[in-house]
């Protein structure tokens, strides 16, 4: 597959992945949608799925046809089928409501227990990271060393373009000069 049919898949795919990284939910980066319009979205992007074909008529592809068609269909399938209820939460002193019980006894076994404990950990963790800078300064370091590589590299191309070994060849600032 390629041309307009991958492009469109593509797009499709990092609508679905913003959608899935902006709506409200426990692994949400930024919590901005809510979970009932994420579900509209879900369905309004079915109907994009659906007529995507008609952007490649002149380039026609079958798998492309039959992929688009199957994705706008599981998209309203789950879309139609999710059911949005507000999470139970127990109260501060640890005991578990009625509603939230489990097991035949009405009392949580260890496993939910060490399940909530995770998910409270890293719900925390999550939140400490959205506060915080960290993913700023992340992406900083980063750009930092995509730029240092990218300066090492013309400089390796410098190097391997002079056709003379005796002219120096200049190292950019910040990067340590090669050994002999």
């Amino acid at each position: 597959m390629g041309g307009r049919p991958a492009l469109v898949l593509v797009v499709a795919g990092a609508v679905v992945g913003a959608f899935a990284f902006v709506t409200k939910g426990p692994l949400a980066a930024l919590r901005i949608i809510p979970k009932r319009l994420h579900v509209y979205l879900d369905l309004v992007l079915a109907a994009a799925f659906a007529a995507s074909p008609l952007l490649y008529l002149h380039d026609f592809q079958i798998i492309a046809v039959v992929l688009s068609e199957a994705v706008a269909v599981l998209l309203v399938r789950m879309s139609l089928t999710t059911e949005i209820v507000p999470r139970p939460r127990p109260n501060r002193r640890g005991v578990v409501h009625a509603a939230n019980a489990s097991g035949p006894s009405g009392g949580s076994d260890a496993v939910s227990t060490v399940a909530a404990t995770a998910g409270r950990v890293v719900g925390t963790a999550m939140a400490k990271v959205r506060d915080s800078d960290a993913p700023l300064v992340a992406a900083r370091g980063l750009g930092r060393a995509t730029g240092h590589a990218r300066r090492l590299g013309r400089a390796a191309r410098a190097a391997k373009a002079t056709p003379d070994p005796s002219q120096p060849v200049q190292v950019p600032p910040g990067s340590s000069a090669p050994s002999s």
